[in-house]
């Protein structure tokens, strides 16, 4: 089956909106992979639907997804769209023509919203190009963090942890994935403050680690991935290195905090490794990436009992992990709690 996709917009009498339609259409062409997606105007532009549909059908398309650029579900998506489907599928009756949903109440449409306020606003008056000193840079990266979104829901210390990984995604719509266990920050200061060792599980996170800070209190900074004999009992329980160099430090974890940002494997052994009996870590900053077993293993990390930074879903990463633990680090020399 030959499948083709029609993106949809109303149509205007402005000139630019058949060249938006020619960019969202090779956007979406770049990230589907097919060859056969083109767009249609409803009215006013050229081509129209019934051109589009005959187009594909003569190149040989047998399955057509409509996709409508609309954001409510009026007169055109209840009766004036599904009308010309039907008469387009009495002139094909083998084509099959479906109509996908409209745009409608999508949450990702607020993350276009805040970057227009954010472009409005001009960053409170501040010029982006004489904010050439790192300080500088980051504080008003911040200012504008807590006044693009709500973080009422966090406390103050959740909140700088909140703010850097937000800092560091460049993302604010990550606010609404990110979870903390109750008293986890806490926690994690404490342990800091108390000299307990960082387990990581890949270099990326490990180098990432202030040095600065985590001397301050002693802190251990550690990673076996490329230990030989990690590696050799990799291959040979066939395993990955991470949820191996992870086990190999079982021992070291007691009380400690567990920095985990790329393997979900690393985070499904720590999870093993506790049910089995081994010492709990005072926190656990779990934040893989990727699209195999990293949102499960977080999702297990939430319901582990065990205190917790991490991210619901697939997004994550070292960098993530990174700017949650050195904020912790940081809180750990300013907290007196």
């Amino acid at each position: 089956m030959s499948k083709g996709f029609i993106v949809l917009g109303h149509g205007s009498k402005v000139s630019e909106t058949i060249g938006i339609l020619e960019n969202i259409t090779g956007s979406l062409r770049k990230r589907l992979k097919y060859a056969k997606v083109r767009y249609a105007a409803l009215q006013f532009n050229e081509p129209d639907l019934p051109g589009v549909i005959a187009s594909m059908s003569e190149d040989g398309v047998t399955d057509i997804v409509i996709v409508p650029l609309f954001l409510v579900d009026g007169n055109h998506i209840r009766e004036d769209i599904p009308e010309i489907i039907r008469e387009e599928r009495s002139k094909y009756p083998s084509l099959n023509i479906r109509l996908a949903n409209h745009i409608g109440a999508d949450m990702r449409i607020t993350d276009i919203l805040i970057d227009r306020i954010i472009g409005l606003t001009d960053n409170n008056g501040a010029d982006a190009s004489k904010l050439s000193a790192p300080e500088k840079i980051e504080e008003e990266s911040f200012r504008i963090i807590e006044a693009s979104i709500d973080l009422s829901g966090f406390d103050s210390r959740e909140k700088a942890v909140v703010t850097r990984m937000l800092h560091a995604s460049g993302d604010l719509s990550l606010a609404d994935a990110i979870v903390i266990s109750d008293s986890a920050v806490g926690s994690g200061i404490k342990a800091l403050k108390e000299g307990r060792a960082i387990v990581t599980d890949v270099h990326m996170v490990e180098t990432g680690i202030s040095r600065r800070l985590a001397a301050l209190h002693n802190n251990e900074i550690l990673c076996r991935v490329d230990d030989e004999a990690v590696a050799a009992d990799a291959k040979r329980l066939g395993k990955t290195r991470s949820a191996v160099a992870m086990r190999s430090l079982a021992a070291r974890i007691d009380g400690g905090v567990v920095v985990i940002g790329n393997a979900p494997t690393a985070l499904a052994e720590l999870l093993k490794i506790v049910e089995e009996g081994a010492p709990r870590p005072a926190l656990v900053i779990g934040t893989p990436v990727g699209f195999v077993g990293a949102a499960e293993s977080k999702e297990a990390l939430m319901r582990s009992g065990l205190s917790h930074v991490s991210i619901r879903g697939t997004r994550g990463g070292s960098a993530l992990a990174v700017a949650a633990v050195n904020a912790i680090l940081k809180l750990a020399t300013t907290d007196d709690r």
